[in-house]
């Protein structure tokens, strides 16, 4: 049995070392990230039993990226190996006044010559606690969207949690074409992770002018944004959203809310995030609530531990975050101060 499922694409990751501009670059470093492969490879440091569904080509470079997800312990028996090309992406890290950037490089990856019957989701999805995916699968391609709803409809047919998470991202669709396609996902969610904006802007949850303070919504917007959502998409059992206030590309706050069994909202504190390497954050929160919801925590632990993990993922290179169970469980004990463990 499998605690999470999750299909989406991961793909080779080059950066140049340091904080250099791409311009500049005369190496990369080698990486691998996808959202879905950064939340299993986080539960599956945390003992999440995982496992990753997706189509690598049947190459070096597909063999490479197995055994990275393999190095973490997430099962790959599901992976199709087909296609000619493992999607790319070259990652500029932001410092300072100057943000991060992306360069994609994933047009015709292996991901998007998916046909149905290539995955078994029969056999994956009778053994699966949560399926999880994001709207950046959805924006993929024709074929990946169908196969995800069809995944969807097969998990909501065998009792298995859909979490999932909007994840909007401007290099491969518009808000309004994001629309139209998560509009038809949503009736299969059960648990969703993301964050304010992409609530407001993709699924046009409107929030009057007078819960703002600012740009940043007051509490009681952001209450009122959650009720929104769970009485437009009644399926919602669960709605955890995440804040993030950028001071710099090196400096952040951030913080999540959901609403409890009561109806009251439920905020974590507000942690001051120093930037290593941006990328995962947000797949690093979601990796966190679905602990939390995998082992019954309260609202309060569940919003303070993936809080704290989406910090300490700031301060690792590459996309996942790679910490374990007891160095998250530091927060919980009011430990996490970063003062050297000797």
């Amino acid at each position: 049995m499998f605690d999470v499922v999750a299909f989406g694409e991961i793909m080779l990751r080059l950066s140049p070392p340091g904080y250099q501009r791409r311009i500049q670059a005369s190496s990369f470093d080698i990486n691998f990230g996808g959202a879905e492969a950064n939340v299993v490879v986080a539960l599956s440091n945390l003992g999440a039993k995982t496992a990753y569904v997706t189509l690598f080509p049947p190459n070096p470079l597909g063999d490479a990226t197995v055994n990275y997800l393999r190095k973490f312990g997430v099962d790959t028996s599901a992976i199709v190996k087909k296609g000619k090309r493992l999607g790319i992406y070259f990652l500029e890290k932001g410092v300072g006044q100057r943000p991060s950037s992306v360069v994609y490089d994933r047009a015709d990856s292996a991901i998007n010559e998916v046909q149905p019957g290539d995955i078994d989701w029969e056999r994956i999805l009778s053994n699966t606690k949560i399926f999880f995916s994001t709207g950046i699968t959805a924006a993929l391609s024709e074929n990946v969207l169908n196969e995800l709803i069809s995944a969807f409809r097969l998990a909501k047919q065998k009792g298995v949690k859909v979490a999932f998470d909007i994840n909007f991202r401007s290099k491969l669709w518009s808000y309004e074409e994001a629309h139209e396609v998560i509009s038809q996902l949503m009736p299969y969610v059960d648990i969703l992770i993301t964050n304010e904006e992409h609530v407001r802007r993709v699924l046009k949850i409107e929030i009057e002018r007078e819960y703002f303070d600012g740009i940043d919504l007051k509490e009681e917007g952001q209450k009122i944004l959650i009720e929104k959502l769970q009485s437009k998409y009644h399926n919602l059992e669960k709605v955890v959203l995440a804040a993030r206030r950028s001071i710099s590309s090196s400096k952040n706050i951030f913080f999540g809310y959901t609403k409890d069994a009561d109806g009251n909202i439920v905020f974590s504190s507000k942690r001051e995030i120093e930037v290593v390497d941006r990328v995962g954050g947000g797949d690093a929160f979601t990796a966190g609530v679905i602990y939390g919801i995998l082992n019954g925590l309260p609202e309060k632990e569940m919003l303070e531990l993936s809080t704290y993990m989406c910090a300490l993922k700031h301060t690792i290179e590459g996309d996942a975050a790679l910490v374990t169970l007891e160095e998250v469980k530091q927060v919980l004990l009011q430990d996490g101060h970063g003062l050297m463990k000797r």
